[in-house]
């Protein structure tokens, strides 16, 4: 007799924004900027002073920490400008249960249309569907709000 284990498919969080700006413009908003628009206050591992992403394949999206401390939040998987951006997101969690973060940069009439999708949440080993709520919500204030009014200004 071999038993089979079913894993529980958790559904992606999908963020969607029209921004004011080109693709290029949003892309550049959305990397080389982060630590100016990234709400560290409300979301970060520890009082952070900054966070900064680097801007090549297997580079760190990392927080700095008031005492200057660096804590990663993920690696960058995939680095097309102006068209796509992945992460791994391990921020509390281990590197074996990181999710994965794909961002996509496309012209529209208006500006440009930037979605992020955050997946792997079956990798985490507790609470999975619980952090997936948290995330829900707070990407509405961390991209909903905050990038989107970066970006939006940005034009």
């Amino acid at each position: 007799m071999s038993a089979t284990v079913s894993v529980l498919s958790i559904p992606p969080v999908v963020k969607t924004v029209t921004v004011r700006c080109t693709p290029a413009t949003a892309f550049r908003a959305f990397t080389a900027d982060i630590g100016r628009w990234f709400p560290l206050a409300m979301f970060s591992v520890k009082p952070a002073a900054d966070c900064r992403l680097e801007p090549q394949v297997g580079g760190r999206l990392y927080e700095i920490a008031t005492d200057g401390q660096e804590t990663l939040w993920g690696h960058v998987l995939e680095w097309n400008p102006p068209h796509a951006l992945v992460l791994s997101w391990q921020a509390r969690v281990s590197e074996e249960e990181a999710q994965r973060i794909d961002v996509t940069f496309r012209a529209v009439p208006d500006g440009a249309e930037v979605q992020l999708v955050h997946a792997g949440w079956e990798k985490l080993k507790v609470d999975a569907a619980q952090w997936r709520e948290n995330y829900d919500g707070g990407w509405v204030e961390v991209f909903e709000r905050r990038f989107k009014a970066f970006a939006d200004a940005a034009a």
